[in-house]
């Protein structure tokens, strides 16, 4: 009997072993088996560094494209306010003048619109009205006025005074303000806005031209205001 309990025994232990050393060899086949798994996600290949080194030079070329069209910008924008043909210098005057001089000798008067805030107003000023061409043809055909649409004081033209009654002078000079009586009886809404006026003052047909021209684009109109 008791050699029987011995075998048994004997029996039992050696199972026990084999359920041991499966046990041991399936955890160290599963952990060779994370490892290797690991590896490969880990440490990347020089196939997939590749594109990663190539969005880095495609971003620096954007980044240089980028530079190089903004500098060309600036560039044909500080073109853009010098005239094309240097040196014109228009002979302005104020509306009192210029209907004094109309009187004495007929001419038909060319009146400025403008605003201190108004940036192509300045542009206006700066590539067109110093152009030699424009300048030429206004000097010789046109009585030229400018006139800020928010001046502040009282204008006498035509036998009648033009104000500006809601004018705030606790603004600053480049700050928005109530427009003058005169700029809205010639239908100035938006500025720069060029006036044509017959000889006599008055308003001519389609005479209230708005917006910024270049030169090549403004010497037309003038021409054709002369011609009517």
């Amino acid at each position: 009997m008791k050699k029987i309990l011995t075998y048994l025994n004997i029996a039992l232990l050696i199972s026990a072993m084999a359920l041991v050393m499966t046990s041991c060899k399936s955890d160290t086949a599963t952990a060779e088996a994370d490892a290797a798994t690991t590896t490969k996600t880990v440490a990347p290949t020089k196939t997939q560094q590749q594109p990663n080194q190539l969005t880095a030079q495609q971003r620096q070329a954007q980044a240089d494209a980028q530079r190089k069209a903004l500098q060309q910008k600036q560039q044909r924008q500080k073109r853009s306010y010098e005239p094309k043909v240097p040196g014109g210098k228009i002979k302005w005057m104020s509306f009192e003048d210029a209907e004094k001089a109309s009187k004495k000798k007929p001419k038909k008067v060319f009146v400025d619109v403008y605003t201190e805030w108004c940036g192509w107003c300045k542009r206006l000023d700066a590539a067109t009205f110093a152009d030699k061409r424009v300048a030429d043809y206004m000097n010789e055909n046109y009585y030229a006025v400018k006139f800020d649409a928010q001046h502040p004081d009282a204008i006498k033209l035509g036998g009648k005074e033009y104000a500006n009654p809601r004018f705030d002078a606790s603004k600053p000079k480049r700050a928005r303000n109530a427009t003058h009586q005169l700029a809205q009886k010639y239908g100035a809404r938006s500025y720069p806005t060029v006036l044509f006026l017959d000889d006599k003052m008055n308003l001519m047909k389609n005479g209230a031209v708005p917006g910024y021209r270049d030169a090549d684009g403004f010497l037309p109109i003038l021409q054709q205001f002369n011609q009517m």
